[in-house]
């Protein structure tokens, strides 16, 4: 949720850091997308098999899956806090913090087809989502909220512009946007790597 909760509270204050040298975790960068309706999820070991997808990429019910084409210049930044006061309104001035907010999601589809690609996403708007990411390392980053899910997409937040055109020296692209829910990374995990994903289109 969106509110930071503070009562009841712990008998303690929870461990953070536990391992001395933990392993890093870095997303890279982020290269596709797949969208699915919200309640769609599948088991672990089903994340990283290609037939498990490949099902999911040819259903013709709620399961079904979407791919986007390859991505460029995603941005999903960290969320903004939302904040109450400052100056005189507030005790020496400090801002009443109430949470975050919603983060906006960026991407660039470049030189893909309007009438098929571009038209299909757009309908997407209609549809109540979560969304998966595909990193460079073919790696699917996945939310643990429900075994595996997506991560749920703000309502009516989905936007696919127009072609942009670009001309003699830039690329002709089309603009993905959509918002994700505050903390939203809170059950964020990601898979092993495998040799498929982003190979993957749809059915």
């Amino acid at each position: 949720m969106s509110l930071t909760i503070c009562c009841s509270r712990p008998t303690g204050i929870a461990s953070a850091v536990t391992v001395l040298n933990p392993c890093p975790e870095d997303l890279g960068q982020i290269q596709k997308m797949v969208f699915w309706r919200t309640g769609n999820s599948t088991v672990a070991t089903s994340l990283v098999s290609s037939d498990a997808w490949t099902t999911l990429l040819a259903a013709t019910d709620d399961t079904k899956a979407i791919v986007t084409p390859f991505l460029g210049a995603v941005t999903i930044p960290p969320n903004e806090a939302r904040e109450f006061g400052g100056g005189n309104e507030t005790r020496f001035g400090s801002p009443i913090r109430k949470g975050g907010a919603s983060v906006p999601v960026t991407a660039n589809m470049y030189e893909e087809a309007q009438s098929s690609v571009i038209a299909a996403l757009k309908e997407l708007r209609c549809e109540t989502l979560e969304v998966l990411f595909i990193n460079e390392a073919n790696q699917i980053i996945y939310s643990t909220a429900s075994t595996v899910s997506g991560f749920p997409v703000c309502a009516n937040s989905l936007f696919v512009s127009d072609k942009g055109i670009g001309g003699l020296d830039d690329a002709d692209h089309n603009v993905l946007m959509f918002n994700l829910r505050p903390n939203w990374s809170d059950t964020l995990a990601v898979s092993a790597e495998t040799t498929f994903a982003l190979e993957m289109i749809n059915a």
